[in-house]
């Protein structure tokens, strides 16, 4: 396998390993990789199909992701990992599946089930570019800056329909609600208050099951919080990784 990322910060210290949502990239981890990296090794990954990292269409969508997560926390000392959306599902699943090679994770924008609407999929099958200027009503807080929305649409027009296609049907099809609260890992849970595509009681669902976890709501931040609040975000997850480091 080949699955890239983009590395930046202190190689000694603890690794914090980043996973992108439904098509995605590591780009959505800029603001993390500058805002960590002071204090830690931050890794964000391209999982195949996105970014630079090379397709294997023909596999099990989420059992490739696992395997490509998996390539990546097998070079590092038990990191903690994080995901955002569909990444946040992933980290579970990694968590439940492989618990001795991390010591902690962090769940953003996440749930422990993730149902999505037919009209998602009937818009990225038949008008993409309609697709791409709704994500940004879908993405975002409403007083979100239009150079970030921009961003965010220039980011999904990278990614083939089809691959964001099967990152939602993996999502659609993703429930562990009565096995969530079997994560014994130290849990960070963040969501942007305005969230519309995974609402604060998801969240609330992941802390209220998970025994060792921590959870912020973020003001004026939606599903994207990581980039909409980052300063805010950025310091909640340093003082998390202080607590257990």
């Amino acid at each position: 396998m080949s699955i890239n990322t983009e590395t930046a910060g202190i190689e000694e210290a603890p690794t914090i390993i980043l996973i992108h949502g439904s098509g995605g990239s590591s780009a959505t981890w800029f603001m993390q990789l500058r805002g960590l990296s002071d204090e830690f090794q931050v890794v964000a990954i391209d999982l195949n199909g996105h970014g630079k990292s090379p397709d294997r269409s023909e596999q099990n969508t989420t059992e490739s992701y696992l395997e490509d997560i998996e390539e990546i926390v097998r070079k590092y000392d038990r990191p903690v990992i994080g995901g955002h959306s569909m990444g946040g599902m992933l980290a579970q699943l990694f968590a439940l599946r492989f618990p001795d090679l991390i010591r902690g994770i962090i769940l953003v924008g996440t749930g422990a089930r993730l149902r999505v609407a037919s009209f998602i999929f009937d818009t990225i099958d038949n008008n993409f570019e309609e697709y791409v200027e709704g994500a940004s009503n879908f993405m975002f807080y409403e007083h979100a800056s239009k150079e970030l929305i921009e961003a965010s649409k220039h980011e999904i027009r990278k990614c083939k329909p089809a691959i964001i296609r099967r990152d939602f049907a993996a999502c659609n099809g993703f429930d562990i609600m009565e096995t969530v609260s079997e994560i014994a890992h130290p849990t960070l849970i963040i969501v942007g208050e305005q969230d519309i595509m995974t609402p604060v009681k998801y969240s609330q669902y992941l802390h209220d099951n998970i025994p060792n976890s921590k959870m912020h709501v973020i003001p004026k931040a939606g599903h994207s919080v990581m980039l909409e609040q980052s300063y805010e975000f950025n310091t909640h997850v340093k003082e998390w990784m202080r607590s257990f480091s």
